[in-house]
């Protein structure tokens, strides 16, 4: 009979897993993720096995021990970043890990020239443009910057994974004409899919670079030289909380 149940729990461990990886469809809420999963984000290894890469499910390697974040900018032909890229991704990393942001940047001709992407086709593009040996820093953030997502048409910015961070250059230039503010919405996003990537959830407070208003845009809808570029303090105490979570 023992034997019975262990094969029975095999099958579910093995099935659960199939739903992690193949059709992520395991639902957040449920008793695994809440009480267990935070004890599996400690070990590389179990993320691995387990398929655990979902925004913030890297965030105690990017808190992990060490003065250096490093940070591959690859991007799409035609969309190249701010040239205060460096600049900015040099403050968030020290704002938030204490860490310095060592930057890696090229324009990836891999890089389909599509006028849109799927969530998919993302999940894919991140993996295939990831420079292999950069990836093996335990602090490791890839930002990407292509034209739009098909799925999200109003969003700015997206995070699908945890180390991936999508920056959609056609959805920011659509909203504004303005160099100016066209860097500002650049800036904003960039801080609010990073904190994301750290497992920061959403604030309703819109000076908040955290709120959902940030990554998705309406044209016109902003005055554009009040959009929130700074963690707030709520952002803060939940980066310093889990700062000491990850020690």
């Amino acid at each position: 009979m023992s034997k019975f149940f262990t094969l029975c729990f095999v099958v579910l461990a093995f099935l659960y897993v199939l739903l992690l990886r193949s059709f992520r469809l395991a639902d957040p809420g449920n008793a695994i993720n809440q009480k267990y999963r935070p004890l599996f984000l400690r070990s590389s290894i179990a993320r691995s096995l387990l398929f655990l890469d979902r925004p913030g499910d890297a965030r105690f390697e990017l808190f992990s021990p060490g003065d250096s974040l490093s940070v591959e900018i690859d991007y799409q032909t035609g969309r190249e970043p701010d040239s205060r890229i460096r600049e900015w991704m040099e403050r968030i990393a020290a704002q938030t890990l204490k860490k310095k942001a060592q930057i890696t940047l090229s324009q990836d001709s891999g890089i389909s020239d599509n006028s849109a992407f799927t969530d998919r086709k993302l999940r894919t593009l991140a993996r295939d443009t990831r420079d292999r040996e950069l990836a093996k820093n335990r602090a490791y953030v890839h930002i990407i910057y292509i034209s739009k997502s098909r799925d999200f048409p109003s969003n700015t910015g997206l995070v699908l994974t945890d180390k991936d961070l999508f920056i959609f250059s056609d959805g920011i230039d659509e909203l504004t004409d303005s160099r100016n503010a066209r860097s500002l919405v650049e800036e904003s996003t960039i801080a609010h899919e990073f904190g994301h990537l750290l497992g920061l959830e959403h604030v309703e407070r819109e000076d908040c670079v955290m709120s959902e208003t940030v990554e998705v845009y309406q044209p016109g809808k902003f005055q554009f030289e009040s959009l929130p570029t700074e963690y707030c303090e709520e952002n803060l105490e939940e980066i310093d909380r889990l700062r000491l979570e990850a020690q």
